[in-house]
């Protein structure tokens, strides 16, 4: 992720993962911003927002775990 494009002003990369889904292992849509990124998938609808951190030539995406008992 060297350059991230500009669209109506506002600097955003969007990329997919295959297998990616952390619901339904299908492929998800990463987008981020400066404000952080949201990612979807198109098989589950599932929607979320990972934490994204850039480690040298790598791209770290983690989820936060929740539950209620």
């Amino acid at each position: 992720m060297n350059a991230i494009p500009e669209l109506n002003g506002d600097r955003f990369a969007e990329f997919t993962l295959p297998d990616g889904c952390m619901v339904c292992g299908g492929e998800v849509t990463i987008r981020a911003t400066p404000s952080g990124a949201h990612s979807y998938c198109a098989r589950c609808h599932s929607l979320t927002r990972p934490r994204m951190r850039v480690r040298g030539n790598n791209l770290e995406l983690s989820y936060a775990a929740t539950a209620s008992a």
